[in-house]
């Protein structure tokens, strides 16, 4: 699971951002505009492809940030942005570390960069 870094501050409210359990915290658009399905991310070492699993967020989420945040993240006026985040799947695996690039892979590609994205 992976969910938008000023996104998930906006939600934990001060608290930790790894309570909100997901795997990666990007600064990245994860809009369904900006990566739709099976677009492809080169994330350090990895390759990672959008998946077409919706991330709707589940019962420890609202629990942890409340209603008011998990009816937020699951608006369907902004559903298209996936405010929750997103589910990626490995592609090629690699080493990802914290503050490695991210760049979104040409079509049918999975070594050169269309253009960077960070």
């Amino acid at each position: 699971m992976v969910i938008q870094r000023d996104v998930a501050e906006l939600i934990a409210n001060g608290q930790a951002l790894t309570v909100s359990g997901d795997n990666l915290v990007v600064e990245m658009d994860l809009s369904a505009g900006n990566l739709p399905v099976g677009a492809r991310l080169r994330v350090g070492g990895a390759v990672v492809e959008m998946s077409k699993k919706p991330h709707n967020g589940c019962s420890k989420f609202a629990a942890r940030f409340g209603a008011d945040a998990f009816a937020f993240a699951k608006d369907a006026a902004t559903r298209h942005r996936n405010l929750r985040g997103v589910y990626w799947t490995v592609v090629e695996a690699g080493e990802v570390r914290v503050g490695d690039l991210i760049a979104k892979l040409g079509p049918g590609s999975s070594r050169t960069p269309a253009q960077p994205n960070y």
